[in-house]
């Protein structure tokens, strides 16, 4: 039976990418998206697969839950729930942080993931099979100054990832997360070419990931190939601790 992937955020780089990755190797993808559309990996991914898109906005624990309701029952296995949204704002130092981002940043990356991963949670207990796959961030290990938000977040989603590992485990099912360090995203277009060069001698593979290089290790967390994988945080920085 050929198997599926909900991929939450699949508008951003790395979700674009992990959707790409998964098609080409065959998996049926289904598609969330918000203020962006999709278009263009649709386009990409129907070359080799089935494409199931849907608007969702995941501040919204009703809308997500009928959407997991509906997707569950309509594809007959899915594998894994890749959750890839997040957002970040201009660095700034906590104190100069207004109470309208603070609460878009918790909002999007900490209250959406939990949400996600709840419904993702029951419908996986329910047939004990599958894998939960969370985008955290090195800023949630190591923190990242004039991004403490941004970090606590992540730091957030890495404490839900091993504490659902523990609470899945009897069901058969995987919780595990990635954490990316500077990825060539829209995230990272804010730095200029002098500021791309400053965090590439930084880092010991000298250069920056591409989106695939995270969409590689979400393929393989996915896999029967990782199927003593769980609660684990695994980084994609190219060697790199902080910045």
């Amino acid at each position: 039976m050929k198997k599926s992937v909900i991929v939450i955020g699949a508008s951003g780089g790395i979700g674009s990418a992990v959707c790409r990755v998964f098609a080409k190797d065959g998996y049926n993808i289904i598609a969330t998206y918000l203020n962006s559309d999709v278009e263009e990996l649709e386009s990409y991914c129907i070359k080799y697969t089935t494409f199931l898109k849907y608007k969702l906005n995941i501040c919204d624990g009703e809308e997500i839950k009928i959407f997991f309701e509906k997707v569950f029952k309509e594809n007959a296995f899915i594998e894994s729930v890749i959750n890839c949204s997040g957002i970040s704002m201009s660095e700034k130092m906590l104190i100069d942080e207004t109470d309208e981002n603070i609460d878009r940043i918790l909002n999007v990356n900490l209250r959406g993931t939990i949400f996600v991963c709840r419904e993702a949670m029951k419908n996986f207990v329910k047939y004990r099979h599958g894998s939960i796959i969370n985008i955290a961030s090195i800023y949630g290990i190591y923190g990242g100054s004039c991004e403490s938000v941004y970090s606590a977040t992540k730091g957030g989603i890495i404490a839900l990832t091993k504490s659902l590992a523990l609470e899945c485990a009897s069901f058969n099912v995987r919780v595990n997360a990635i954490a990316p360090g500077f990825i060539s995203t829209n995230m990272t277009k804010v730095f200029n070419n002098d500021e791309k060069e400053e965090i590439a001698n930084a880092t010991p593979l000298k250069r920056l990931g591409e989106p695939e290089d995270v969409a590689n290790v979400a393929k393989f967390l996915s896999s029967e190939s990782a199927s003593f994988i769980t609660g684990e945080i695994i980084e994609v920085a190219g060697g790199a601790i902080k910045f």
